[in-house]
């Protein structure tokens, strides 16, 4: 449940596929968007970048970072001894190689000896063939990657079958403790986000709260005096920190800081959750034209509650008495804030059909611009991170 590395990819149409004419282009317009328009901390923070590599690429491979760049060979390249020869050259340089799509056959099983990681789809194999596979390589020493894992079930699968690294979705859903309380930590989180975004609870309210917990007191303080939020002065009080980024933004944070405290959670729940609710944000601005994105960023935020305290979302939201509003865009993506929650979630995913582009265009909001609100809401989150502790 700790992430080692991302998957970057290139996407340049609507559909939920990559529609690409000529792979070079595609796999060199990642390698610059990553390591020159951007820098590669700013896209994947301190963890590996996996980017697939084509035949070209791999016989004469760009001089990028070997310290955080994994090559992805294809599944459908041609092993011929140039090939396996560059993929010498490139082991020997000290680069990671990953075979991506794996499946064993005469022409596959050539590159296993300069392989590192191999992955195996576990939509696209059968129990009994992923068996297989695996009783073939866990002998090389290869390190085994489960792709294509959309549910905790699969996660324990792969687990139990002996894969080390995974790939997919399943962060996104909540695992059902059927037949289990909820636990005393997530009781008392329960209870503290019911009068945090209760419309009801007032400023004073708000500050005493926060104020009984010292730990979340001293991280909401660190958080907003970071580079994410630029305030000129220090911020060295809750009332003051209240009075300039207002109520909402405040009920969001100390949310989100509260959810980060669950002791089973992987960390980058609430990295997803922080890209997610800050993508709204900007999104929200843009669309209704107005710089107060603040119920957007709180819709993205509790979007993920679910699968921080393993519960339907519905009857969490019952609980905590949240808005009309914010209610009706999280169970049914109802008005603009449910919309805007919609988009983001397929765009997390590049369901470009699913995306809604008349109501984009319709605001003044083409691709180029949701883009570049994607991009700014990953380095935004790097930045807002150096300054959260995720004890």
């Amino acid at each position: 449940m700790a992430v080692i590395a991302y998957e970057l990819l290139c996407r340049d149409s609507r559909e939920n596929r990559a529609i690409i004419k000529d792979g070079d282009q595609a796999s060199s317009q990642v390698l610059l968007r990553t390591f020159t328009d951007l820098t590669i901390t700013d896209v994947v923070g301190p963890h590996k970048a996996f980017i697939n590599f084509t035949r070209n690429l791999l016989l004469t491979p760009p001089p990028f970072s070997r310290n955080q760049l994994v090559i992805e060979v294809l599944e459908d390249q041609l092993v011929d001894n140039r090939l396996l020869a560059a993929l010498g050259q490139i082991r020997a340089q000290g680069y990671t190689i990953a075979l991506d799509d794996f499946t064993l056959n005469s022409s596959s099983f050539k590159m296993l000896e300069y392989a590192d990681i191999i992955k195996l789809d576990v939509l696209a194999l059968n129990d009994q063939e992923l068996r297989y596979h695996i009783k073939y390589l866990q002998p090389l020493g290869v390190t085994l990657l489960a792709e294509k894992i959309e549910t905790h079930e699969m996660l324990e699968h792969c687990k139990d079958l002996g894969f080390e690294l995974f790939q997919g979705y399943f962060l996104s859903h909540p695992q059902i403790m059927s037949g289990k309380s909820y636990s005393e930590n997530r009781q008392t989180i329960i209870q503290l986000l019911a009068t945090l975004n209760d419309p009801r609870t007032e400023i004073d309210k708000v500050e005493q709260l926060i104020a009984q917990d010292p730990v979340i007191s001293y991280k909401l303080l660190k958080l907003i005096n970071s580079a994410a939020f630029h305030f000129v002065c220090k911020i060295e009080s809750l009332r003051q920190a209240i009075t300039l980024l207002g109520l909402i933004q405040i009920r969001s944070w100390v949310t989100l800081l509260s959810m980060a405290n669950i002791d089973d959670k992987p960390r980058e729940l609430c990295v997803t959750t922080m890209v997610r609710a800050r993508f709204c944000q900007t999104l929200g601005e843009a669309v209704t034209g107005t710089k107060r994105g603040d119920t957007y960023f709180t819709a993205g935020l509790l979007s993920t509650l679910d699968a921080f305290m393993d519960s339907p979302l519905e009857e969490l939201l019952k609980k905590i008495s949240i808005s009309e509003t914010l209610s009706e865009a999280l169970l049914h993506y109802r008005g603009n804030e449910g919309e805007v929650l919609r988009i983001v979630m397929q765009y997390e995913k590049a369901d470009w059909d699913a995306i809604n582009w008349e109501f984009l265009e319709q605001r003044g909001v083409d691709e180029s611009a949701l883009s570049h609100f994607y991009t700014e809401s990953l380095v935004w989150v790097t930045s807002a991170l150096e300054s959260m502790v995720f004890d």
